[in-house]
């Protein structure tokens, strides 16, 4: 027999991925009561897939991201979860994190926040009542609740509570509804980064990112660098094609860095032409998916120098969806108006991660730079008919172009910071979530983000290092080189204070703690 039981609460979040997870913990540290549904049993989604975070550097190396954003980094680097940020010439940025770590950091701000956490249990329905949002039915474990909130949140990626109210929304690519492929990501040990790099240095056809944007991607760069992320291999893919030992649609071999030592994230697998929205074909996906990582574990042992011995270390818990479905909002923000002088008055969240296609049907990227970062106004949160709700995530009203930009994590988590401030507002003030004043919502925010400086991480307080770092032609070859150096000797500086403050309480045994 099933249970049936109801929770109120102020801010309700639906999905705990990058969209909706920053979205609860703003809202509960609003002192908002919150509740989190998560369909898995952890949180995080794609940021417990192996894969870095992307875009919290712009192209000329400045910092694009802040709040939860980076709060999230600061505190899995604590638990050597994340080792800081790095420049990329082709990425702008790479950002490699620990997903297991993530899953802990995660859980750990929402219970500090007060956020009630609903885990294994799956959206069902949503109830509607004069254009409003007003009850969201999950299940799980023989037990249906029903959740009674003020204001809803979708961040479920695919807009899966957005649907069930029946938002407008569209699939796929403006024009053509194809949608980017899917990915499995995967995690590997036992290789020879050096091997490999040798042979990458002795055949440059084997690049596949030859592009005058991406100058200096080289294997000095990768040598140099702890967070990068490697695309090549073209010429040994069509050798491995030609002999029949490779059918993954991908001409490219993608590789990640982790900050694990001797472990690397694997992003070549490419499931094409599925609508991930959809349960039986994000079955097929699945299926399709465990199959490549097979066949690209016995491609790498067979073909990839340094890889020969490498052993599969685990896969991730979730299929990597780029792209299911796009709602309206009461403003959709496209690439003629990236820049136009009312988004960046309107903006709540900011991008800096380049416009990034993958094509649907054949294994292309249409990568086009971002030069500058480009705002996100807060209209592209709101949908256009319905009142009580909140888009998160890539779910947001854009273009297919901006869409390619602002779907990755970094400023995923920004937007999903935003909805909960927003959600947080409407709920203070007793208004419709279309009518909070933005100008307020981005005060609200740069007084939360000044906060963030005086936040106890386990009781000790949560510190931000900066610096400046000087260009020294001596020993760099370009600005990211001199990035790179800085990180570098900013944690070995760091390293040693902790060292001697080790052997400073050894001598002190008088000291309690």
């Amino acid at each position: 027999m099933k249970k049936v039981q109801t929770k109120t609460c102020d801010v309700a979040v639906i999905g705990g991925g990058p969209g909706g997870l920053p979205a609860a913990i703003r809202a509960a540290r609003m002192g908002k009561k919150t509740i989190l549904v998560e369909r898995n049993s952890f949180l995080g989604g794609t940021a417990a897939s192996g894969l870095g975070i992307l875009g919290y550097l712009d192209r000329q190396g400045r910092k694009a991201l802040g709040g939860i954003a980076q709060e999230l980094i600061d505190r899995l680097t604590g638990y050597g979860g994340a080792i800081g940020h790095y420049p990329c010439p082709v990425h702008n940025s790479i950002t490699p994190i620990s997903p297991d770590w993530f899953k802990i950091v995660a859980v750990e701000m929402c219970r500090e926040a007060g956020v009630e956490v609903l885990f294994n249990s799956e959206l069902l329905d949503a109830t509607i009542e004069n254009g409003r949002v007003v009850c969201a039915e999950v299940y799980g474990k023989c037990t249906r609740t029903l959740i009674e909130a003020k204001v809803y949140i979708d961040g479920t990626g695919d807009g899966d509570l957005a649907y069930m109210a029946g938002a407008r929304y569209m699939s796929g690519q403006d024009g053509t509804g194809i949608m980017q492929p899917c990915t499995l990501m995967f995690t590997v040990t036992n290789y020879n980064l050096e091997k490999f790099l040798n042979f990458a240095e002795q055949s440059p056809e084997n690049f596949g990112i030859k592009e005058d944007y991406a100058k200096g991607y080289d294997p000095t760069f990768f040598r140099a660098s702890r967070g990068h992320c490697f695309i090549g291999m073209d010429e040994l893919i069509k050798k491995a094609k030609a002999k029949g030992d490779f059918h993954v649609p991908r001409n490219q071999f993608i590789h990640i860095t982790t900050p694990v030592d001797g472990m690397l994230a694997i992003n070549t697998s490419r499931i094409i032409e599925i609508d991930a929205s959809d349960p039986y074909q994000l079955s097929k996906g699945l299926e399709e998916g465990y199959l490549q990582v097979r066949e690209l574990m016995a491609f790498m042992n067979k073909y990839l120098p340094g890889f020969e011995q490498a052993q599969l270390a685990g896969i991730s818990p979730t299929l990597g969806v780029r792209e299911t479905r796009h709602f309206v909002g009461v403003k959709r923000l496209t690439h003629e108006t990236m820049y136009a002088p009312e988004t960046k008055r309107e903006a709540v969240a900011q991008s800096a991660y380049n416009i990034d296609i993958h094509s649907g049907v054949k294994d292309h990227i249409d990568l086009t730079p971002v030069a500058e970062p480009f705002g996100i106004p807060y209209g592209c949160l709101v949908p256009e008919s319905l009142n009580g709700l909140l888009l998160s995530g890539r779910t947001i009203s854009v273009d297919t172009q901006v869409f390619a930009s602002a779907r990755v994590m970094g400023p995923c988590i920004a937007v999903g910071e935003a909805a909960g401030t927003a959600a947080a507002m409407s709920v203070d003030k007793g208004i419709e979530l279309r009518d909070v004043d933005v100008d307020a919502l981005r005060a609200a925010m740069d007084e939360l983000h000044a906060q963030a400086l005086k936040i106890q991480v386990a009781g000790f307080p949560l510190f931000f290092a900066y610096g400046i770092a000087s260009f020294d032609p001596a020993c760099d070859a370009d600005v990211h080189d001199t990035m790179t150096r800085a990180d570098a000797q900013m944690y070995a500086h760091k390293r040693a204070l902790k060292q001697k403050g080790k052997r400073e309480a050894a001598l002190s045994p008088e000291q309690s703690f």
